[in-house]
């Protein structure tokens, strides 16, 4: 079956207790900082919950492939029809830090076409979720984006890498900075794509060096779309699985950040693909 219906949405939702309490048991209980590739952080919270999500996935969807960011790809992942995408924190350090922006991301793909996903903040108790054409929803209400039309009106998030094009070119960055009315950096970009559906913010900026992991992205981007927003890249193409850079938004600003991206880029003499 390569598509998805209201009840996993509604399914999805029920796995959170059990998040919850794994997350809540252990926030700020982490013990010393561990990192792992690219420097990121990783505590037992991440590989339990992963743990948790993978069970409840293979007993309700046994012929469904499972990828997740801790313990990676099944063997015939690439055979399946449909794969679950999992990110049990991200914002891991924030996690460990005692920091509260962090959430649990869960996305369903066949394909490239993601169906359903959540986005789930456990020390707020709030649980995003969206199926393809079906909308978008906070813990069951219906969720939409903002409203506010211009780069001068939105307040944005960044989620800046130290090797992605908006920490690379100085001039593009400051410029972004001083165009948007006010500027966030939270650390979790799931959750920060939840909040762009929710409309709390107007735009997230996102740049790597390399590609967008999909158990990152794969269900902020379900959620701004089913919420009447908009994602691209930088240049205001089709975002693909495989793309560097992201913007996600209301879609009423999109436009004036694409402008304002290429106009920034042309003036620093930076390359434009």
């Amino acid at each position: 079956m390569r598509s998805a219906t209201p009840e996993i949405e509604i399914l999805m939702r029920g796995w959170t207790p059990e998040i919850r309490e794994l997350a809540l048991g252990l926030y700020r209980r982490t013990g010393a900082l561990r990192f792992k590739y690219g420097r990121e952080a990783i505590t037992e919270a991440d590989l339990r919950i992963e743990t948790l999500l993978r069970e409840r996935i293979g007993a309700e969807f046994p012929d469904d492939a499972v990828v997740g960011e801790e313990l990676g790809a099944d063997e015939d992942a690439s055979n399946a029809g449909r794969t679950w995408y999992l990110d049990p924190i991200d914002g891991t350090l924030n996690f460990a830090l005692g920091l509260p922006d962090f959430c649990t991301s869960v996305a369903l793909m066949a394909g490239d076409e993601v169906l359903a996903a959540m986005v789930y903040q456990p020390l707020l108790d709030e649980c995003f979720t969206a199926t393809r054409g079906r909308g978008a929803r906070l813990n069951g209400e219906p969720i939409h984006v903002s409203g506010r039309a211009s780069l001068a009106e939105a307040v944005a998030s960044m989620q800046l890498q130290k090797d992605g094009r908006f920490v690379r070119d100085g001039n593009l960055l400051q410029g972004l900075v001083m165009r948007c009315l006010k500027m966030r950096r939270l650390g979790t970009i799931a959750l920060e794509m939840a909040y762009v559906a929710d409309g709390r913010f107007d735009c997230l900026i996102a740049g790597r060096g390399v590609p967008q992991n999909l158990y990152d992205v794969a269900a902020g981007i379900l959620l701004v779309e089913e919420a009447g927003g908009r994602i691209s890249d930088h240049l205001g193409r089709d975002y693909l699985p495989g793309s560097t850079d992201l913007l996600a938004s209301n879609g009423l600003c999109h436009d004036d950040l694409v402008g304002t991206i290429r106009e920034l880029t042309d003036a620093g003499d930076q390359p434009s693909v």
